[in-house]
């Protein structure tokens, strides 16, 4: 458990990394303790994100921006304005998490954290955290001349030029996820509660065409269920229309069953009474407009594993 882990602190460690006669980087990596949200950090939830990441509990972190321009086509020469606005907007309303980010250029294992996204220009500014065990790939992500060939990204019909990645300051070196600056930025952008009940399971949900929830939108199912298993989500303010604000949830898994879509989940909040109603199988929920995939959802009861 998250809750159990201790911070280790060892000696200030200086790295000098030459990856060519042009580049010397001199990164000073220090072991962190984390001190604005400790009790924060303990939650299952971030526990939970953890463990679908496979994130290293010993790890280097560097958050930052970088931009990046989308194309028609793989020779980059008329942009595409509708998939950079799709993949922003999907940021923006659910944030980004992937397990194992441009493996194509770095070792597997490099985890990313996309929360925020504007459009500058003709291209997409992106604020990003990013963790490593590994400092070589890190200190390469920080390298201003490194290079990412354009990658193709289905979900968006659309191809992608990635722009050297601006770091702020030198990675951080946390032992133990109690210090781990990647989970906090998570805590962060969620606005976590220090205290709170946190459930875990698994829930049905069917979209439709129409509010009147006659025609099933397979296409807008399909693509919500695609969305969650490529880049997870979550929402800071889950179904506010049903417990208000401060229920927060990570969902991390989606399959077809039937003409449904069953959610893997878990859910967190500071309110006691908030989360009994949300495992209760009599609580119902209104349809509700997603604009993002044109669908009109009805969510099913919520089964919770456990209290």
């Amino acid at each position: 458990l998250v809750a159990q882990l201790q911070v280790q602190v060892a000696p200030v460690t200086m790295i000098a990394v030459r990856s060519s006669a042009r580049l010397a980087i001199l990164a000073l990596l220090v072991p962190r303790r984390c001190y604005s949200l400790p009790g924060t950090l303990q939650s299952a939830l971030l526990e939970s994100v953890a463990s679908q990441l496979d994130l290293s509990a010993d790890a280097y972190t560097v958050s930052g921006t970088h931009f990046a321009q989308g194309y028609m086509t793989e020779n980059a020469t008329e942009v595409n304005a509708e998939g950079m606005q799709a993949d922003c907007d999907n940021i923006n309303f659910n944030m980004k998490l992937s397990s194992s980010f441009r493996s194509d250029v770095f070792s597997l294992g490099l985890k990313g954290f996309f929360y925020k996204c504007e459009k500058v220009g003709d291209r997409n500014k992106y604020w990003f955290t990013i963790s490593s065990a590994d400092v070589g790939s890190m200190i390469k992500l920080c390298d201003g001349n490194t290079q990412y060939p354009i990658v193709y990204d289905s979900q968006h019909d659309t191809y992608w030029r990635d722009m050297p990645f601006t770091c702020q300051g030198a990675p951080s070196y946390a032992m133990g996820f109690a210090g781990s600056a990647f989970l906090e930025r998570v805590a962060k952008e969620m606005d976590l509660p220090d205290r709170a009940y946190t459930v875990s399971g698994t829930h049905f949900a069917q979209g439709y065409t129409t509010q009147d929830a006659t025609v099933i939108n397979a296409d807008g199912m399909q693509a919500d269920c695609d969305n969650i298993n490529l880049n997870k989500k979550l929402s800071p303010s889950f179904r506010s229309d049903v417990f208000g604000p401060g229920l927060e949830g990570f969902f991390y898994k989606c399959e077809k069953v039937g003409d449904k879509n069953k959610y893997w989940f878990t859910i967190t909040t500071a309110s006691h009474s908030d989360v009994v109603k949300l495992c209760d199988v009599n609580t119902t929920y209104p349809i509700v407009y997603d604009s993002q995939h044109r669908t009109y959802w009805r969510d099913e009861p919520f089964t919770c594993i456990g209290v």
